[in-house]
């Protein structure tokens, strides 16, 4: 027995020695003890290839028996298979997670801080890992009591650092009771029985072990090196650090500082070294690597670069020598940001592959945060085609089966809400189509379905109605909809109805846990899960995506322990679904999928701490900056540095602080810049994500100041020939820089010899040409051809025929073009959203003033004589009324349809108390609600021909006429437009065709009052013109600096909020119509002076004018309709202020307006004052045109 160690700074050569001795122990061959490496989990399947080929090297054989390249845990399952013990179950470390989350949910009562926590992504792994710390350093629930206690005798119970002791102290407690009532034990205590078990392991005994890799061990570690020193032959310990630190008269002579390089080997040192005096061990003298040399300071082996050499002697020697030569093999880039940095090291492992003879196996990246460079690294190597491993253990949160088995147990739980299901159904892991469940996804987005209408058995009956004033049955494409919707519905939720049946009792009574597992895993096999999975694996390996291949095995591997440890782990406890799904997160938060490197030549990267290197020839380090390299260690998530400190003064030893591991930072930087033989990259990000500027890390200082020659170079430029290193990133760029050309800049020299190879280029002309016709691209829409608009229209393609469109329709192409071509012509339109906006409020407030109107004419009452408790009476019926048609739109009898009903009522009451009022001081009344016009229609629908013998026919609905007769005997009509929100009627909005509404609707009340007057024939009703007014709709809130009466509330909210937004006619007849007493700025934007004329700044329009824009309108409308029918379909949004149609289009991504192309550009349509709009009406100018017109950039 005895104890050897193996020394020497990195690059001496310690992992080969061990190598080179097991090697030569086999080469002797015959019979012998085990030949045992020992090395970090992580580091086995290195070591074994390592291994191999060592042996090969030395006997010329492929493989080994005596030999074993193991880490702990696989040395315990050796020593355990052979003394007993292995058939004990042991609990996974995803069932720990689980039973930690049970056990809080249990405890949650008698814990004072953890119960808050709980629910923290990544709070259950922290508490596991924090479990598995102190089983590691040999605490129980015993020791955390004597603390605990030591600090209420103290006065601090109520302290912080009490709580965690005592929350520890009862989930320690409860753990250990809940294992040892069933037979379990905790991985962590495997270490714990192997140094029970070591001496009788025959296996063992007279071993020779070779322990290398580590930098330090855990309590539990060195028990089970104590226990080797007992039985093995011999025990030889790798540890890096300088052989010159080693004190000559041992352990008890050393002297550590913290800030010491070798500061955690030389700890390890010194406990090992007690190690064996504590086990009678005698200490062999140290192997010192490299041999000392008589002729002065020996070179390290790896070191094949003498600059790299330098680098390792000198980095952590102040003020160090410098380097006198030049920097060969060393670089340092500079980068605009983590992308380019990227895509710069892909290009220099491109080169060394291409132009130095690397293989990629000889290549390895180091990052220090891994997260933040994985999606790049994966992305740019992708690109530039070079074969990458990422050295960790991945998680897999979004998985489809993850996702699948997370979102079934979450849509019984909260009761089948839309989010779960959808997330369900959208893994591929359903038999249904994806097409199908977007057919179903649209028709319960549509009408906002959940709950038990998925499960309740009843068919789906919903459709979306026409008008909500009269009753009305679904046609026949929306029955055909509607069946459709339910078959689709039945077989994609066909089988989480089979698992929401098993499980349902638990939503509301705990069940037993296997129980709950059973029907999952019985969901997962009515789907075939096992099978698709098994599909998916073979087709990403037949693919050559052999990560992915192994991912989905190991996912399915992973949940379906995961399901068998709830069962075995569980056994007894009753949960309900809500805290099951939480222990099944606690599981599948911790799922991590470790993959084999699928090849032989690819690059690997990873962390300096968990990824090993050996023989690399070349290491690029990314990410060198202040903050990340040497990073700055954070303190743990359940004890920060101080209470670990206090904790160790009072006799519980824990794992080393923040500040300490701060201070081994600069081991692992070492470990990092004497990785590579041969060549070191270390870069850098200048900037992050959001622009900010970022320090670079002191390392690249101190690079610089010991290698004098050593420069900073910046990254090449996306656009730099010499940043091209693949045919795609030439063609790319190649098109870049001709689009910048024909925009005036110079093409240089190097551009039109690229030009001429990707041309020319066997295997790259194609591809080339297809590019080179993007600078083509005008986005541009063609004219339709005539008869083709025609058809697509509506309209008889022989001349004769007619255009019935809509006000909203001919608005829409005058804003755009193409939108009104996406609209009506190709039919497109935005997935219906059931939610509480404006336009299904809209409808809603339109149908219930409809039926007040008309059931106020029913009753013969005058709206002008209604009081409070009438109205609110009469809205109660029209409401009751509407609501069984509502049914058919919108699932009822929910808190949201219960409050949505609420709103509709407050604000149609508001609204109703404002018009009475107008009703009251005023003698308009209404003469028709929802009044349709067009073909058929009550009202005769205004025509209009066009120049090619076609008739432009418009139709539409106008929500309100009323009617006053003056003292003279004139008839006065207005019409009024409700409006949810605020709009206004701006007269150059009017003069450009784009807010035609109001006053196409006066128009056409004008021409047929003579069907709505009382008593009057048409031919005998002399109507006028008096108003036309955005009414709005809405119970509006106050801001107010003090508290108001109720009157002057109702006066304040009446002007500011609920009066009326439009243009009145300059009359006093229709002014008075509208408010009696003198007070019209109530309702309407007209104030009178003292002499009873409108002010100033007063709405109002004379009747001439008013005639002008009539005609105005009537021009633009047949204008609009002639450049309809000829096809238009541009996309030429118009620009007004800063407003345009683009910002609420929702065809923006079809048309693909980009204002940077010459030949898009929006259409400018200055501002108007109501001054500028008369003089052009007056003088007969007419508006721009709809078409693209005059260009002007920018955006939206």
């Amino acid at each position: 027995m005895a104890l050897r160690f193996i020394v020497g700074r990195a690059g001496s050569g310690k992992t080969e020695y061990c190598l080179r001795a097991i090697a030569d122990e086999l080469a002797r061959g015959g019979e012998g003890p085990a030949l045992i490496l020992l090395v970090p989990e992580q580091a086995t399947f290195q070591m074994e290839q390592a291994l191999l080929g060592a042996v090969a090297g030395r006997t010329g054989r492929r493989g080994f028996a005596r030999a074993q390249v193991v880490s702990f845990r696989r040395l315990a399952w050796h020593v355990l298979q052979e003394t007993g013990g292995a058939a004990r179950p042991t609990i996974s470390d995803l069932g720990k997670r689980m039973v930690l989350r049970a056990l809080l949910a249990r405890q949650a009562d008698r814990l004072r801080l953890f119960d808050r926590v709980a629910d923290r992504p990544g709070f259950i792994e922290r508490l596991a890992t924090t479990l598995d710390e102190l089983a590691a350093y040999g605490h129980d629930a015993g020791t955390l009591a004597g603390q605990y206690a030591r600090l209420e005798e103290a006065g601090r119970g109520e302290s912080v650092l009490a709580a965690k002791l005592h929350d520890l102290q009862m989930v320690v407690e409860a753990y250990q009771d809940y294992l040892a009532a069933r037979g379990l034990s905790d991985p962590s205590q495997q270490l714990g029985q192997l140094a029970e078990r070591l001496p009788g392991a025959a296996w063992c005994r007279g071993a020779r072990v070779w322990v290398d890799g580590f930098t330090g061990f855990t309590p539990q570690e060195l028990a089970v090196l104590g226990a080797l020193l007992g039985v093995a032959g011999q025990v030889e310990v790798t540890l890096c650090l300088d052989p010159a630190e080693l004190p000559a008269g041992g352990a008890r002579h050393l002297r550590l500082d913290d800030s010491s390089l070798f500061h955690p080997t030389l700890v390890t040192w010194r406990q090992l070294v007690e190690l064996a005096e504590r086990t009678g061990t005698p200490v062999a003298p140290p192997v010192l690597l490299p041999p000392p040399s008589p002729k002065g300071r020996p070179v390290l082996p790896r070191f094949r670069n003498p600059v790299l050499g330098h680098i390792e002697r000198e980095f952590f020697r102040f003020p160090g020598r410098r380097y006198p030569g030049p920097a060969e093999g060393v670089s340092l880039v500079a980068a605009p940001n983590r992308r380019a940095e990227v895509a710069a090291a892909a290009r220099e492992i491109l080169r060394l592959v291409r132009e130095e003879g690397y293989r990629y196996r000889d290549v390895a990246v180091i990052v220090r945060d891994l997260e933040a460079y994985h999606d790049l690294l994966v992305s740019a190597f992708q690109e530039h085609g070079i074969p990458l491993f990422v050295d960790r253990r991945r998680p897999v949160p979004h998985h489809p089966l993850v996702e699948l088995v997370r979102a079934a147990v979450e849509t019984v739980a909260a009761d089948w809400p839309y989010e779960a299901v959808f997330r369900y159904l959208k893994t591929d892991l359903v038999p249904v189509s994806r097409s199908a469940v977007d057919r179903l996804e649209n028709y319960v987005l549509a009408f906002g379905i959940r709950g038990r209408r998925w499960y309740d058995g009843s068919p789906w009956r919903w459709w979306r109605r026409f008008t909500l004033e009269e009753d009305e049955e679904p046609g026949e494409r929306q029955e055909e909809e509607i069946e459709a919707v339910n078959r689709i519905r039945q077989e994609a939720v066909r089988h989480l109805l089979a698992f929401h049946h098993r499980v349902a009792a638990a939503r509301h009574r705990p069940r037993p846990v296997p129980e709950l597992s059973a029907a999952l895993y019985a969901l997962l096999d009515d789907l075939g899960v096992p099978e698709r999975i098994l599909r998916w694996s073979e087709e990403a390996e037949a693919a050559g995506d052999l990560d992915r291949a192994q991912e989905h095995l190991q996912v399915w591997n992973g949940i379906v322990e995961l399901l068998d440890q709830t069962a075995e782990s569980l056994p007894d406890l009753e949960l309900t679904l809500a805290d099951y799904l939480r222990v099944l997160e606690a599981g599948l938060e911790g799922l991590r999928v470790g993959l084999i490197p699928p090849g032989l030549d690819q690059v690997v990267a990873g962390t300096v701490e968990r990824s090993r290197h050996p023989n690399v020839r070349a290491v690029l380090i990314l990410g060198a900056t202040e903050d990340a390299f040497p990073r700055r260690a954070e303190e743990d998530a359940i004890f920060s540095d101080t209470e670990r400190e206090e904790l160790e003064a009072a006799g519980l030893e824990l794992g080393p602080t923040g500040r300490v591991r701060t201070l081994h930072e600069q081991y692992l930087t070492y470990l990092a810049l004497t990785r590579a033989s041969e060549r070191l990259w270390i870069s850098y990000p200048v900037g992050d994500e959001e622009g900010r500027s970022v320090t670079p890390s002191w390392v690249t200082r101190r690079l610089l100041a010991l290698v004098p020659a050593l420069e900073v170079t910046p990254a090449a430029a996306e656009d730099d020939p010499g940043a091209l290193a693949t045919p795609g990133q030439v063609v790319a760029a190649l098109i870049r820089q001709l689009r910048r050309a024909r925009e005036g800049a110079p093409l240089e020299e190097p551009w039109l010899d690229l030009y001429q190879w990707a041309v020319t280029e066997d295997g790259l002309r194609e591809r080339a040409r297809a590019a080179l016709a993007a600078l083509g691209y005008r986005n541009r829409v063609d004219d339709l051809e005539p008869a083709l608009a025609r058809a697509l229209y509506g309209v008889e393609p022989s001349g004769g025929g007619q255009l019935a469109a809509s006000v909203t329709r001919l608005e829409s192409f005058a804003s755009c073009p193409f939108q009104h071509f996406a609209a009506y012509g190709l039919r497109l339109r935005e997935r219906d959203v059931y939610r509480v906006d404006a336009p299904r409020l809209g409808r809603v407030y339109h149908a219930a003033l409809s039926l007040l109107v008309r059931r106020l004419g029913e009753l013969g009452l005058d709206w002008g004589q209604l009081d409070g408790e009438q109205v609110r009476g009469l809205l109660g019926d029209v409401l009751a009324e509407l609501a069984p048609r509502l049914e058919d739109e919108i699932p009822t009898g929910t808190a949201y349809h219960r409050y949505l009903l609420g709103i509709v009522g407050r604000t149609l009451r508001a609204t109703v108390e404002n018009l009475t009022e107008q009703a009251r001081r005023g003698s308009f009344r209404p003469l028709g609600v929802e009044v349709e016009f067009g073909p058929g229609a009550r009202l005769p629908s205004p025509a209009f021909p066009l120049p090619g013998g076609e008739r432009l026919v418009l139709r539409g609905r106008i929500d309100r006429i009323d009617a006053a007769r003056a003292e003279d005997g004139r008839w006065l009509v207005r019409v009024i437009d409700y409006k949810s929100g605020e709009r206004d009627l701006a007269l150059d909005k009017v003069y450009y065709g784009l807010s035609l509404q109001l006053a196409v609707y006066l128009l056409v009340a004008m021409r047929g009052a003579g069907a709505l007057l009382p008593g009057v024939p048409g031919e005998d009703a002399a109507a006028e013109p008096a108003a036309l007014l955005y009414v709005p709709v809405h119970d509006p809130y106050l801001d107010a600096p003090r508290p108001l009466d109720p009157e002057e509330a109702t006066r304040r909210r009446r002007r500011e909020k609920l009066r009326a937004r439009g243009w009145v006619l300059d009359d006093p007849a229709v002014i008075a119509a509208i408010d009696g007493e003198g007070r019209p700025d109530d309702f309407v934007p007209v104030s009178l002076r003292k002499d009873g004329a409108p002010s100033r700044n007063s709405r109002v329009i004379d009747r001439s004018r008013l005639e002008r824009l009539f005609r105005h309108v009537e021009r633009r409308l047949v204008d609009l309709g002639e450049r309809l029918l000829a096809g238009r379909a541009d996309v030429a949004p118009y620009r007004y202020k800063d407003e345009s149609p683009c910002r609420a289009c929702v065809f923006r991504p079809v048309c693909q307006f980009e204002p940077r192309l010459a030949t898009n550009r929006y259409r400018p349509l200055p501002a108007l004052s109501p001054r500028d709009v008369w003089e052009r009406l007056a003088g007969g100018e007419p508006a721009p045109d709809a078409g693209p017109g005059r260009e002007e950039g920018g955006e939206a």
